[in-house]
């Protein structure tokens, strides 16, 4: 702890004499050479003043000092707004807001610059979760401003919707966006927009409006033609309906979207395939599924329906030959479960029991997700990701003791 105070001090130091030498720079470069020694003079008392403060551990004061000694001017405005900046990203959020309505309170800055220093406060309100606050600020923005401020205004707009789960305004806001000035975001922004309506057709389907279900999965598939989700709850909606025909063709586009959703959608195919009486079909279905998108989920299912078709040797046979391609602790688990219900031998079978324990509990233990961005782990599909709040970047993770 006292080396995270003596870091912060320096750092504060740092910042001051590295804004005091910029401040009296630009004194010079303006061409107030007659007037030097005065505003040198008093630039070194402020100057002493605040690192008397730092060193006294009175940050606020220190603070207070730097942002009275160097004047607000176009020069300067980058300045103020960087110290403001480095105050947020620490944490530091009260101080942040102090630097920023600071600015606010000069009237010497122009139009743009009294639009830049809103901007900056209302970040800093948003990082301080003082979203309405934040939502106020963003809204006069884009009423505002235009091209980059009024773009990432936007942005932020749809995150704080996002957090609130608003889902009709988070939509909008991401329409209004220039998609041109954000390069691939376009593809980015439609993904987000189809999660906000799949969001909205789960509100609806816990309402048990299916009409409303239905609008909002056709919207999705608007925006991002190859959302898995949309057409994960559309499948589960057609189930509802007993329409497992339907629900079949809804999950077949699921792997071809996103072949790692796959996993989320085998229960659902085989039920369907199940109520259709069509186990040929079903059989069919997942050995190709398998050739194409191999995994352990996968070979456990395929595996469960050859032996139910064709009998236990016929469904081991089958496993041990993609074991031997594809080595996972799943499919060993499956193999010795299957193997135990033919052996007799009672103390074989308990010797085999307490392997499949010990295999099953290593693979409990370990993370069946995770996130391709952050490296966020958990045993279950998030689509947006809670640490890093990215969209569809969670995937099932790979190898002998996962998939």
């Amino acid at each position: 702890m006292m080396f995270d105070g003596l870091y912060s001090q320096g750092l504060y130091i740092g910042v001051l004499l590295l804004l005091a030498l910029v401040a009296w720079f630009l004194g010079r470069a303006s061409g107030f050479r007659q007037a030097q020694k005065k505003p040198n003079a008093e630039l070194a008392k402020h100057y002493f003043q605040g690192v008397n403060f730092l060193l006294n551990e009175q940050p606020d004061q220190a603070i207070d000092v730097f942002i009275r000694s160097v004047e607000v001017t176009p020069q300067t405005l980058e300045t103020h707004l960087s110290l403001g900046n480095l105050m947020r990203q620490k944490g530091e959020v009260d101080r942040a807001i102090r630097v920023h309505q600071n600015l606010l309170s000069r009237p010497n800055l122009n139009p743009q610059q009294v639009r830049q220093a809103h901007l900056e406060l209302a970040r800093d309100y948003l990082k301080a979760g003082l979203f309405d606050r934040a939502e106020r600020l963003f809204l006069e923005l884009v009423e505002d401003s235009l091209g980059d401020i009024r773009q990432q205004s936007l942005r932020h707009l749809v995150q704080i919707y996002r957090n609130e789960q608003e889902w009709e305004k988070a939509i909008r806001a991401a329409s209004m966006m220039e998609k041109k000035l954000f390069g691939h975001a376009k593809e980015e922004l439609a993904v987000e927009q189809a999660h906000f309506c799949c969001e909205l057709a789960e509100q609806a389907k816990e309402r048990g409006d299916n009409i409303d279900v239905r609008r909002h999965l056709k919207s999705a598939l608007k925006f991002n033609k190859n959302s898995a989700r949309a057409n994960i709850l559309w499948g589960d909606q057609e189930m509802l309906a007993l329409n497992y025909g339907k629900a079949l063709k809804r999950f077949r586009q699921v792997p071809k979207q996103q072949p790692d959703c796959l996993p989320q959608i085998l229960d659902k195919v085989r039920r369907c395939y199940d109520e259709l009486d069509d186990y040929d079909g079903l059989l069919k279905q997942l050995t190709l599924w398998l050739r194409e998108y191999p995994s352990s989920s996968m070979l456990k299912a395929t595996v469960e329906v050859v032996s139910s078709k064709e009998g236990e040797e016929q469904g081991s046979e089958f496993l041990i030959k993609h074991l031997k391609a594809m080595p996972s602790i799943k499919g060993v688990n499956t193999l010795l479960e299957m193997q135990m219900s033919r052996i007799e031998t009672e103390s074989v079978k308990e010797n085999l029991s307490l392997l499949k324990n010990i295999l099953g509990s290593m693979d409990l233990t370990q993370a069946t997700y995770r996130c391709t961005q952050c490296g966020f782990k958990g045993a279950h599909l998030h689509w947006l990701c809670p640490q890093c709040q990215n969209w569809e970047t969670i995937r099932p993770t790979r190898g002998m003791m996962a998939e």
